[in-house]
């Protein structure tokens, strides 16, 4: 019987496994690698991560005028990461990866450029976990291009110092990099950084490829408009979460299941693994049952084919829910038994 590593392995390499695998991001590993084939740990620079407590160094003072605060941008004078900090993190991934490896497919999950940025310009936001995105760094991007350009480029290189790093690692699979750049509109930047994004995440899986690993990319919202999701298919091997509508009705749900098929008809001759179908919004809805989930993976098969495909819940539980609740459970638990006995069409 082959291993969850071993499935996914073949998803990325043939397209197509015996059986469709799952991956349920979690933030309570325990419950990811209990239902997932997949689990990721995502690496920390711990002087960016505390952004998310105390807000971003270049965030833009009370009072300070808009003229004001381009001009106390410098990023020549922020202390970049050193060698000693990346390696720091790196220890701490392979020390979860030891813990919970048990033959599932490992990730390593970096933040990448854009969104980092976007943090170093965030507000405080003590308690809640996550960025408070105020779009500082698109703002400055407008005003002083020469001077966004330059933060987002030194962000990069760091960037791409840990994937290096981290694709010497036994215990990685693939490099999962997560950098928004749209919303259900489309792109939120102009082409000036999208182009920007593109060199830089092309050099990201350059480098992931030379050392054998695959590389995948999480990016929220509509990518099909401005072709950017054809272009990222030129780039990566995977893709998540297919995010492109809201999706928060059953209804909506299999509406968006049709968008994805569509959209893997636009990229028929790539060899692009969608990792899509399990919106958390119904996931933890207790309205939705584990019977309405089974039939949007099951319209999501019959519209879009089991291959090039793992079933992927779009995003981590929401802040304060999680797997623990049985509601959840049960719900990934009864697809995970209907992929389990799926026989596709002939």
């Amino acid at each position: 019987m082959k291993s969850s590593r071993e499935i996914v392995h073949e998803v990325l390499e043939k397209g197509i496994s015996k059986r469709i695998p799952l991956q349920v991001e979690a933030d309570d590993k325990k419950y990811e690698s209990l239902l997932s084939d997949v689990v990721g740990f995502r690496v920390r620079i711990s002087t960016w991560d505390s952004f998310y407590e105390t807000g971003g160094p270049f965030r833009r003072r009370k009072g300070e005028r808009l003229a004001e605060w381009a001009d106390r941008v410098d990023p020549r004078e922020y202390p970049w990461p050193d060698e000693d900090i990346i390696e720091d993190a790196l220890g701490v991934y392979e020390e979860k990866a030891r813990v919970y490896a048990k033959g599932r497919f490992l990730l390593l999950k970096v933040l990448g450029p854009t969104e980092t940025a976007e943090s170093f310009f965030a507000s405080p936001m003590p308690g809640a976990g996550q960025i408070a995105h105020g779009f500082g760094f698109a703002l400055l991007l407008r005003i002083r291009p020469a001077k966004a350009l330059d933060l987002y480029d030194r962000i990069a290189s760091v960037i791409l110092k840990i994937i290096k790093a981290g694709c010497e690692l036994e215990r990685v699979d693939a490099v999962r990099i997560a950098d928004d750049v749209a919303s259900y509109r489309g792109p939120l930047y102009p082409p000036m950084l999208l182009d920007r994004y593109l060199k830089w995440h092309s050099l990201f899986v350059e480098t992931t490829h030379r050392k054998g690993k695959w590389a995948l990319l999480h990016c929220d919202g509509d990518l099909r408009k401005g072709d950017l999701l054809g272009k990222l298919a030129d780039i990566y091997d995977g893709i998540h979460p297919l995010d492109l509508m809201p999706k928060s009705t059953l209804r909506d749900a299999f509406e968006w299941a049709k968008a994805i098929a569509k959209a893997r008809q636009s990229l028929i001759h790539k060899r692009l693994v969608f990792f899509t179908g399990l919106p958390v919004d119904l996931i933890f809805n207790n309205r939705i049952n584990a019977r309405d989930m089974v039939d949007l993976v099951k319209r999501l098969l019959d519209e879009h084919g089991p291959s090039w495909l793992v079933l992927a819940t779009t995003h981590s539980p929401y802040p304060g829910r999680g797997y623990h609740e049985i509601v959840a459970q049960e719900k990934i638990k009864a697809v995970r038994e209907y992929v389990g006995s799926y026989i596709p069409p002939l």
